[in-house]
């Protein structure tokens, strides 16, 4: 009597897969994914009896029903029964400590990580006590691992164990994916990829990037300076794993210079693989497609919501999965979401980044109510799981631990090694607050200006501002009511006026501030967080094309609407102006203004509260799908199409006759423009709905090519973005 895991369509149950050699294959390719972090044996035990329950008469009659065998189970069919939970009971029965902890990753290995306690049917507390039939398979007792492969942090134990259970979680659905893929779908398991590895990355990276080296003009202080940033990266390299800091103005060379650190990081310690976490997509871009120069199509992962791999590009798709690449590009949401999620297509991915490099692109911009999980997350990584963590900005924010502020980083290691006077050869702009401005006296100095940057905080003052410009096109709006592929054109645009010197005046709000290459003489900056001025000015004279500093006026609209949203990074940064006057992005005044910006928020760094429920874990009382309500951005927006190009025609055409939708609206989603509830109710007559859930607009009435989707906000409410 052979007993199955996986039946194969259309084939006889000689052609299945034994059920024995699944719980085998499973085991020891969880343990590999756990070695990295010493969870070898516990994610072994996961794996050998995370599908016990399919050793049941029951469970094997309901496979053969399903496939239309007729044979001696056949008397056992009563429905599809339930498997996860039969091991997970098991596991639990045979240990109240390490079993408890195994049954979670058990019975969640389909439907996800489980609360304890929770409604009768999900809680994880009931269905152990739930009567299952007898198992059929030989069976052994478990041999526990005598104690955790990490050192308990104290207080810290809560979020330290379900965290440690989380990436069993990952080891074992990973294999259980991968095991089952190879036995069911060879052709699909043979499409994921051999990857370079990291020595032979590395040795591509040098060959094109020293080209890049010798065609720059090593005369200019610019390319000395990021001549200097090279070489502090690669002599910090050598330093032992842990947690750095990279601090690093705009166009100081940091993108390459931290590639160069991690590759040879890498390569003196033993890395996996290297993973940049960025902010924005654009950003994202605009770092994968350097890294491709240098590294190789071959090497590069991208996943984020706006990258759409072609369609006959299986390798990428399957790699996105669980980010067995050796370079991953990804966005703040994906990674911190993820390790915080319950559902086993999220944290598949997770032990890949055990014994890894994390990059984290301009982390001042991980918002402040979402700090204190985020740094828990980066502080557990270095402690347990062998990553080095590298926090990458030009303002560095002030998230080391002290007195002030205990949930801050601890050891962190600056890699420039004089970042005072790197900001003082690379210091491009004069940054001075210039007091209130009425929207027309701002609109009057930009009409005065060839080129001039002008970034406010909202769509609304945008659009205001822009309008009150005389009708010229040379003026140009730029806002997230235009669609991506929109925008791109006329950053396009923009790009080709400023390097051909013609008059180029662009209204902004704040999505052009980070990552976007352009190069103005002079911006203007609503009044916000030093951050956000920091990132203003490093649109300003970016290439140092002036040989005296560009002014970056930094004003105040009366009575802003804006000032609720804005209000506290405003005031703590309006306390520097006369101390800092003219030096606003110096190191100095950033780590001043965010030690007075994180004192007045400490109480709301954690606003979805999972910290706590992550430290209320220690009694192994964990309760995974609550803590899922973690996301790093909390969308109230509503998505858009905007159908008037022919390629977004197209697109919406196919919808109604594709057998799969997904790839057609991610293509989508580069027209699409995010709209608050109230403005959807504002043009929802004007929308067409040709798929549940998807909003057309085919009207241009509606749409402008200067300044996007005419949709005002109601008097009282400020529209960012």
């Amino acid at each position: 009597m052979n007993y199955y895991a996986h039946s194969k369509e259309n084939q006889p149950p000689e052609q299945w897969q034994l059920l024995e050699e699944h719980l085998e294959n499973v085991a020891k390719q969880a343990a590999e994914f756990a070695a990295p972090f010493g969870g070898e044996q516990w994610a072994h035990l996961a794996g050998l009896w995370h599908d016990l329950g399919k050793g049941t008469l029951p469970w094997q009659a309901f496979i053969r029903h399903a496939n239309d065998v007729v044979d001696e189970f056949t008397q056992f069919y009563g429905g599809h029964p339930t498997h996860a939970d039969v091991g997970a009971q098991g596991l639990f029965e045979n240990s109240e400590q390490a079993g408890k902890l195994l049954s979670y990753c058990v019975a969640g290995h389909h439907g996800g990580l489980p609360n304890w306690s929770d409604s009768e049917q999900s809680a994880l507390k009931s269905r152990l006590k739930k009567a299952h039939p007898t198992v059929q398979v030989p069976v052994s007792i478990p041999d526990f691992p005598a104690d955790l492969p990490f050192v308990s942090d104290g207080d810290r134990f809560g979020f330290q164990i379900q965290f440690f259970a989380r990436m069993l979680f990952s080891c074992l659905v990973d294999a259980d994916y991968l095991d089952t893929e190879a036995s069911l779908d060879e052709e699909r398991s043979g499409w994921r990829s051999d990857y370079p590895a990291l020595a032979d990355l590395d040795k591509r990276f040098w060959e094109r990037f020293n080209v890049l080296r010798e065609n720059a003009d090593s005369k200019t202080l610019v390319n000395q300076q990021r001549e200097i940033v090279l070489q502090d990266c690669l002599g910090a390299a050598e330093h032992e794993p842990g947690l750095f800091s990279l601090t690093v103005p705009t166009g100081g060379g940091k993108t390459l210079a931290s590639l160069a650190f991690a590759l040879k990081h890498a390569k003196e310690h033993g890395k996996r693989r290297i993973i940049y976490v960025i902010p924005f997509t654009s950003i994202i871009e605009q770092n994968a497609k350097v890294f491709r120069e240098v590294l190789g199509d071959d090497a590069v992962l991208e996943h984020h919501c706006n990258f759409i791999p072609d369609d006959a590009d299986w390798e990428t798709r399957l790699a996105s999965e669980n980010w067995d690449a050796p370079i991953v590009v990804t966005t703040n949401v994906q990674f911190f979401n993820s390790f915080y999620a319950n559902k086993s297509s999220k944290c598949r991915k997770l032990h890949r980044v055990a014994n890894s490099i994390v990059i984290f692109d301009e982390v001042q911009a991980i918002p402040v109510e979402k700090l204190k999980p985020c740094l828990e997350v980066i502080t557990e990584l270095s402690a347990n799981y062998g990553v080095t963590s590298v926090l990458c900005t030009a303002t560095q924010p002030a998230i080391e631990f002290s007195e002030q502020f205990n949930a801050g980083l601890k050891d962190v290691v600056e890699i420039v090694q004089d970042v005072p006077a790197l900001f003082d050869a690379l210091k491009r702009t004069e940054e001075r607050f210039v007091g209130e401005l009425e929207e027309q006296s701002l609109a009057s100095r930009l009409a005065e200006l060839d080129q001039v940057l002008c970034i406010v905080n909202t769509r609304q003052q945008a659009l205001d501002v822009y309008e009150l410009l005389p009708e010229s096109k040379e003026n140009i709006h730029l806002s997230a009511l235009m669609h991506p592929a929109h925008r791109t054109r006329k950053l396009n645009d923009v790009r080709r006026r400023l390097k051909n010197r013609l008059p180029c005046r662009v209204v902004s709000t704040q999505l052009i501030e980070a990552g976007v290459d352009v190069d103005f003489p002079c911006v203007y900056r609503a009044i916000s967080g030093i951050d956000s001025i920091a990132q203003a000015a490093g649109r300003c004279n970016r290439n140092g094309l002036s040989e005296v500093p560009c002014a970056v006026f930094v004003f105040e609209f009366p009575e802003d609407s804006a000032c609720g949203f804005f209000r506290q990074a405003a005031q703590s940064a309006a306390k520097l102006f006369d101390q800092f006057a003219g030096r606003l992005t110096t190191p100095e005044c950033v780590r001043s203004y965010f030690s007075d910006y994180f004192w007045k928020n400490e109480q709301r760094m954690d606003s979805d509260g999972v910290v706590e429920l992550c430290m209320a874990a220690q009694s192994l009382d964990i309760q995974f799908k609550d803590i899922a309500k973690f996301k790093m951005i909390k969308s109230a927006t509503i998505p858009i199409v905007i159908a008037l190009e022919e390629a977004a025609e197209e697109l919406v055409r196919s919808l109604e006759f594709a057998e799969h939708k997904g790839g057609i609206l991610r293509r989508l989603q580069k027209y699409t423009v995010q709209v608050y509830s109230y403005q959807f109710d504002e043009i929802k007559d004007w929308l067409e709905n040709p798929e549940s859930g998807v909003f057309v607009l085919s009207s241009n009435e509606l749409y402008s090519e200067k300044t996007g989707l005419k949709c005002q906000p109601p008097q009282g409410r400020a529209f960012f973005g």
